[in-house]
This record gives C-alpha cells, structure tokens and sequence, in this order.
C-alpha cells in the first residue's frame, strides 16, 4: 500500500533516542511508514515482543559476503531498549530495490538464511496477528480460513495438506521488495519480518511476486529450491489470504483485493503447470 497522505512521523524522543534529534525524511514503499534520519531508518514497532526478538536476532549475526542485511540500533538510554515511543531504529544500507532480479534475491536470501539457521524457535514467530501473520498461518494449515466465498474457491487448490519434510528455521518471507542492490555491493536484506517457515517457502513467495514484473513465469532462477511445487502453493495461499486479511484490518479496497487475489491465483496456476508439465 502506497500514498499514505496522513503518514505519522516519528516522535521527537524518538528521534533524540535513536538520532541525535537528527530531522526525519519520509521513505517510499512498503506501507509508508519508515523515515530516514541520517543513517537511521525509523520504523513503527511491530510491538515489544518482536522488536526485541527481531533486534537480537541481528544484533549478533556475524557478516557475510554474500549479503549485508540491516543492524538494529538501540536506544541512548539503557533503559528503553529497542523501542520508544512506539517506534523501533534500523541502520541505513546503501542500495535501491530490484524486484525483478529473482536469482540474485534468492541467492542473497540463502547467504542470509544460513546466517539465521542455528537461532531457535521462538513463540513470538508464531503468535503475530497482522494480516501478514494471519495469512500465514492460513497457508500453512494452522489457522481456519473466514473469508468470502470468492477467496475460499481461489483458496481451495493451493491449500496444501502435505507435510513438509524441510526443516524450519527464522526465515525473511517478504523479501521481493526488501533486497537492494548497489554497485561493488553484496545484495542488502532490509525490513525484516521473520516466520518459522522452510527456506524454501521464502523463496516461493518470490516466484509468486514475480507476477508484478513479468508477464510470464520464468522459473529458472528457482531450479533449485527443494519441494518447489509444494511451496509454491502455500506461499500462493499465503499472499491470497493476504488480501482479505487487509480489507478486513486496514479497510484496502475490495475490488482491489479481489482483482489481486484473481491475479495471484492466475500465475500460481501458470507457474505450477510448467513445473508439473500440465
């Protein structure tokens, strides 16, 4: 979602606590809501629990040469944490998004995910009730779909009832428009969202937004994501109930959803037909 005219800017405390009182210039993208000041990106906190698990999950990763990804910065005081005034800090990486480069994201996306594989589980993962999360947990068999009949028939061929058998780790599963590349750079991981989901399910998300930049799948870049069919259904489930999930949450329009849930549904069906040769 974009264009948000009534955008809330970060508090002064805020800013004194994570930038020096730095003045904050609004960023595009994503749903509107990150400023930028200096080399400190502020972002609303995704709530206490979170922020704190998503700042220590970064806070100790060791640097990779096959992607940089975004450092957590903590408050002046001691006392506030990660989080003031309802706001949560990210260092600035240099670069500019790239959606459409599939194979470079899934290759940084990997470099990233073996950084996260040996962090445990932690509930927090579990429990978010976005329209994100929810969604989420619908694809993945946890949560029963409520949704108008439209989506529950578009729904149906993607709900998938086998298990997995691929390990589950701290994955970013909405990494399409939060990779950015620079010159003589590694790819950069920006925004993290984190799940409790195969590698692989992260990768599938980002063969079903290629449906935004291409006008045919082209599966090549992910040749190699493991259970590739199987994942493509859940990561089309998830971002289909995404739709209704923001109606009902954030009051995005229904023709809309409806027009993008079709859309999703489309593409998934294109891509599986090739990988299934059907």
């Amino acid at each position: 979602m974009s264009g948000n005219t009534d955008r809330v800017a970060p508090t002064e405390r805020a800013l004194l606590a994570f930038a020096k009182g730095r003045a904050a210039v609004p960023l595009p993208g994503g749903m509107d809501t990150a400023w930028r000041a200096g080399d400190v990106v502020l972002k609303p906190s995704p709530g206490t629990r979170e922020a704190r698990v998503l700042a220590e999950t970064h806070t100790g990763l060791a640097p990779s040469a096959g992607c940089r990804f975004q450092r957590p910065v903590p408050a002046d005081q001691p006392g506030d944490g990660w989080e003031v005034d309802g706001w949560v800090a990210w260092r600035w990486i240099e670069g500019e998004t790239g959606p459409e480069h599939a194979r470079e994201i899934v290759l940084a996306a990997r470099a990233y995910h073996t950084l996260l594989e040996p962090l445990p589980f932690d509930p927090v993962l579990a429990l978010r009730e976005d329209p994100w999360g929810r969604a989420d947990r619908v694809a993945w068999g946890e949560m029963r779909p409520d949704y108008p009949a439209a989506y529950l028939s578009m729904l149906a061929p993607f709900l998938e009832n086998t298990p997995s058998a691929l390990p589950s780790q701290r994955v970013h599963a909405d990494l399409t428009g939060n990779v950015v590349f620079s010159p003589s750079l590694a790819p950069g991981i920006i925004d993290p969202t984190l799940y409790w989901r195969p590698v692989a399910f992260a990768e599938a998300v980002v063969l079903i937004d290629q449906s935004w930049f291409a006008s045919t799948p082209d599966i090549r870049p992910f040749a190699d994501t493991p259970e590739l069919p199987a994942m493509v259904r859940r990561a089309a489930a998830r971002r289909i109930a995404e739709q209704p999930e923001q109606v009902a949450a954030h009051g995005k329009d229904p023709s809309e959803a409806i027009r993008t849930a079709r859309q999703i549904a489309n593409w998934a069906d294109n891509v599986l037909n090739q990988l299934e040769g059907s």
